[in-house]
């Protein structure tokens, strides 16, 4: 949390002639508090954020004594910053590109910052989606070995509220207003099997937005169809008996009003039948390979801690660092599968660490841990807004530091389904 907040949390929301102005926004987390976000501005087709940078009390002592000034109104200083164009701003799951920087150099170049100055300057990415309320801003990945720091920010909140979404037609007969663009859509539910008409209903909600929804149930044929305005929107069709069958279409880009067919193939529900077991005298052979595999699919199950929390113990990465080892994907696998089987279904991932190190290191290294599990979980198909996450590095321990068992058992990926 940034020093700031202690003594003055304010948080300052405009709305000015198609301008979104967020000052001093909230941070969770950042990697350099010599450099401050004062303001975030969505303006135009730009995300604009505005930077102040005052050079340590630390580094300021060091320069004093290990540089003297050889002239009182110009001192000397082989302290640089710059700016990374390789850096990018992360908010449900989209990528937003670094476009250009002002009142700072741009790297390879660097410029002299001194003591006791205060330096401002602004950075614009891609403009954010409206809907996206907190982003992290990656400028790189800081290393040891390395002399240069990147400043990173984790989850800076901004006032970026959603534009509700046209109202949805309730009714394909519902005359259309003069000029109004609408998308027609149309389809069948249909037995995936017996390639037989099946009755059901199709919910259709937009897609950034999962309580902006309505749904149509189709005819005794399995025919449905009703009309929306083009954006993005995500289908789930449904009926008794049958898995429910989720897809995803971007209308967005429609300039005319038309027509679409989206028919679903939804597969039945298969009954287990437990048939009795044979009489034989002798057990049979493949029996004990049986429990090995019964075995190998309870291993790579989370671990139940509480009544909605859950620990993710074969989830791997490299020490000290936040990438995701490829073992850690079985596991990952089995989380995925909950969340597509529960279109409703949202989580909280939680990143721990041990106590070796600086803890604001830990916390850090925790966060990017949440984040990297709840990306590739994006990647698989599950939608930003359903995982939220957040590192607690050492602060939060199950086991004694003390001894590399309970520092082992410290370092863990936990999920809270909300």
């Amino acid at each position: 949390m940034k020093k700031l907040f202690i003594t003055i949390f304010t948080l300052s929301f405009l709305n000015t002639f198609g301008q979104l102005i967020t000052k001093m926004p909230e941070i969770d987390d950042q990697t350099s508090y010599e450099t401050d976000i004062t303001k975030v501005e969505i303006r135009g087709n730009y995300t604009i954020i505005s930077f102040t940078y005052q050079v340590s009390q630390r580094k300021n002592d060091s320069f004093q004594f290990q540089f003297p000034f050889p002239n009182q109104n110009q001192p000397s200083s082989n302290y640089t910053i710059s700016f990374n164009p390789k850096s990018y701003l992360n908010g449900n799951g989209k990528r937003f590109k670094y476009i250009k920087c002002t009142g700072i150099s741009e790297m390879p170049k660097e410029m002299n910052v001194y003591p006791k100055e205060k330096y401002r300057f602004m950075v614009y990415f891609e403009k954010l989606d409206a809907g996206i309320e907190t982003f992290n801003l990656i400028e790189g990945k800081n290393r040891p070995e390395e002399s240069h720091q990147y400043w990173n920010f984790y989850g800076v909140h901004i006032n970026n509220p959603f534009t509700p979404p046209p109202a949805v037609a309730k009714k394909s007969e519902e005359p259309e207003k003069e000029g109004e663009i609408l998308v027609t859509i149309k389809g069948k539910l249909i037995d995936a099997k017996t390639n037989q008409p099946i009755t059901g209903q199709v919910i259709f909600r937009f897609d950034f937005d999962a309580q902006k929804s309505d749904s149509t149930k189709t005819n005794a044929t399995g025919e449905y169809s009703f009309k929306i305005k083009p954006e993005v929107y995500t289908f789930v069709a449904s009926a008794k008996g049958y898995e429910n069958v989720q897809e995803s279409m971007d209308l967005s880009k429609i300039g005319k009003s038309q027509q679409f067919s989206q028919s679903f193939y939804l597969n039945p529900v298969e009954k287990v039948v437990k048939k009795p077991d044979p009489v034989k005298e002798e057990a049979p052979k493949t029996e004990p390979k049986f429990e090995v595999a019964k075995e190998e699919t309870k291993e790579n199950s989370p671990i139940k801690i509480e009544e909605n929390k859950f620990r993710l113990d074969k989830v791997f990465f490299e020490l000290g660092e936040s990438r995701l080892l490829p073992d850690s994907y079985a596991q990952l696998d089995g989380l995925l599968k909950m969340l597509k089987d529960d279109s409703k279904m949202s989580i909280m991932v939680e990143g721990h660490t041990d106590n070796v190190g600086e803890p604001t290191q830990n916390k850090r290294l925790s966060l990017e841990r949440a984040y990297n599990v709840r990306e590739y979980l994006i990647s698989k198909g599950i939608a930003g807004y359903r995982i939220q996450f957040k590192g607690y590095g050492d602060m939060k321990p199950i086991a004694d530091n003390n001894t590399e068992e309970g520092r082992k058992m410290n370092r863990r990926v936990e999920f809270v389904i909300l």
